[in-house]
């Protein structure tokens, strides 16, 4: 079962920033986001102000998202270093 992957503005300018000058990071966050299409629920979920969001760690990074069962989408909402996600 495939989902679709939905990106927010915010994710997109965050993505650019972190990669440009890094591009085996942009390789792996992207290999991250593929096998999102394939099972959303690698991630972990999360609670309190974040609840109904999930995370995934790529090395020391964090990519934020939402999953929306209804519509088997993925709803990625942010991209950044695990000191700056929460």
């Amino acid at each position: 079962m495939t989902w679709t992957i939905v990106t927010k503005d915010e994710f997109e300018r965050q993505f650019r920033d972190l990669t440009r000058k890094d591009k085996p990071l942009a390789g792996r966050l992207a290999k991250a986001i593929l096998k999102l299409e394939d099972n959303p629920h690698l991630g972990k979920p999360l609670s309190y102000d974040l609840s109904g969001l999930w995370s995934l760690r790529v090395g020391k990074y964090r990519i934020i998202y939402e999953i929306n069962e209804n519509e088997k989408k993925v709803i990625l909402r942010a991209v950044s270093h695990r000191k700056k996600s929460y």
